[in-house]
């Protein structure tokens, strides 16, 4: 099975928005919208990632969170209508919510990431998913994607996350099911839950609990966690608990940063290719220009490891 993997989109869409919505943490962001994140960021650039997925024949794609700037309905409402332009996109999409999605208290507290996205939150598995609509499952042959939400409302200057404890409790009896157990568990989650070995996270961009539930994934068997936030590529590996193995937690970067004289920042996606409950290989594109698009950057192979192992 291959899947790609995009995050942190940040599409843009103000359509005018009321004056008086600005008076809160949006009055920084869209600041920083003016000031660096409009150019830092492209629509365009997304559409050719998704493009170039299709070309690459990806089974399924995952995407991170922060699909918005400022958790706006407009934001919402452009940012859907790019998921739902991928063929198939209910049954071919696992999408979770980034901070951006919830940069208000208002908008966690109407749910509007979950209103602009409720089809992609369905679960097989719905016993397990609370009313908040999370933990979810989607079973794809023999890979089970289950989706967390890290995404709170948080004060001016920071971006942490925390994923709930009934959340936490919940997916831990979700990976006991005899259909997730017996699959490849791919945990989908936007805050990273280590640092990399280049890159430290600050204390105001943390996942609060990431400790737990970093616990949580290595004693319930997961073989993947993709997530976003740091808009920096990574894969790192951390042993199992109780299991023999090893846990892969990767992010691609920012899918949407146009910065192609920059590799580190310049626009990536990944694809998975996972064999027989095993990941074998994580290929990375990066964007090059608008002409080129999306083309070969790296790629970390993993079937030696797993044979000798």
């Amino acid at each position: 099975m291959r899947i790609g993997h995009i995050s942190d989109l940040h599409i843009l869409d103000l359509d005018k928005p009321r004056p008086l919505r600005f008076l809160n943490k949006r009055l920084v962001g869209g600041l920083n919208l003016l000031l660096n994140r409009s150019n830092a960021h492209s629509r365009e650039v997304v559409e050719q990632a998704l493009h170039k997925l299709e070309s690459l024949d990806v089974d399924h794609i995952v995407i991170s969170g922060d699909l918005t700037n400022l958790a706006l309905e407009s934001e919402f409402a452009a940012a859907a209508e790019v998921v739902r332009s991928i063929n198939g996109a209910p049954g071919r999409v696992s999408i979770v919510p980034g901070n951006h999605d919830y940069y208000t208290p208002g908008a966690a507290r109407s749910g509007r990431f979950e209103k602009f996205f409720s089809e992609f939150l369905k679960s097989d598995l719905p016993q397990y998913q609370l009313d908040s609509g999370y933990p979810f499952c989607h079973l794809r042959d023999d890979v089970a994607i289950i989706g967390l939400n890290s995404g709170i409302a948080t004060p001016w200057l920071f971006a942490t996350g925390r994923v709930g404890d009934e959340e936490l409790a919940a997916a831990s009896r979700l990976f006991q099911d005899p259909e997730v157990r017996s699959r490849f568990k791919i945990v989908v989650v936007h805050h990273p839950l280590l640092p990399d070995e280049n890159h430290t996270i600050q204390f105001n961009r943390r996942l609060i609990n990431d400790d737990e539930v970093l616990e949580v994934v290595r004693t319930n068997d997961v073989d993947l966690v993709m997530h976003g936030h740091t808009h920096y590529f990574s894969i790192l590996q951390v042993p199992k608990l109780g299991t023999p193995g090893t846990t892969y937690i990767c992010e691609a970067g920012s899918t949407s940063m146009p910065s192609g004289n920059d590799p580190t920042m310049a626009g990536k996606f990944n694809v998975y290719h996972i064999e027989d409950s095993h990941l074998v290989e994580v290929e990375t594109h990066l964007f090059e220009s608008h002409e080129a698009g999306f083309v070969p950057w790296r790629s970390e192979v993993f079937r030696r490891q797993i044979a000798e192992g």
